[in-house]
């Protein structure tokens, strides 16, 4: 980071801010709003709720999602994301070059297309495909804690 901000740095503005402290709600919307391409690169990670702000947010549909094929959210926001391995730094670099120079119409397409999959995917419809999976199962096809097995279950 240090020599990309030495190389490209001019009076007045810096490529690269690297902030080390959290943030309020408040300025992480600003942030949001504030940015047109959200690079999230993971190498192994979960549900990754920061790509799926960042399309909340981005109300003017003017923002491109680069997202690691690791995120959790990765298969569910792929129809809309520009998936990158964050290994390759040549695919990477291609990816925020073809954020970069998309028309403006793809990409409100592409961030319409994200903010419904967001909007349909909440908290509630996780939470009932979930349970009505679990409920579905039997619990004897479950293992029991510290068991590799199937259980008996009267």
């Amino acid at each position: 980071m240090g020599e990309l901000n030495g190389r490209y740095s001019r009076t007045g503005w810096t490529p690269i801010h690297y902030l080390f402290r959290s943030l309020t709600d408040t300025e992480l919307l600003a942030y949001y709003r504030a940015c047109e391409i959200a690079l999230i690169t993971p190498l192994k990670d979960g549900m990754n709720l920061v790509a799926k702000e960042y399309c909340a947010c981005t109300l003017d549909d003017n923002g491109v999602l680069i997202l690691s094929e690791f995120a959790g959210a990765a298969p569910q926001l792929q129809a809309g994301a520009l998936l990158v391995n964050p290994n390759d730094l040549v695919g990477t670099a291609e990816a925020i070059y073809q954020a970069f120079t998309m028309p403006r119409d793809k990409r409100r397409t592409r961030m319409r297309k994200l903010r419904r999959l967001v909007q349909q995917n909440d908290i509630y419809r996780w939470v009932n495909q979930f349970l009505s999976v679990a409920i579905a199962k039997d619990l004897r096809d479950f293992p029991a804690a510290g068991d590799d097995g199937p259980r008996d279950v009267p």
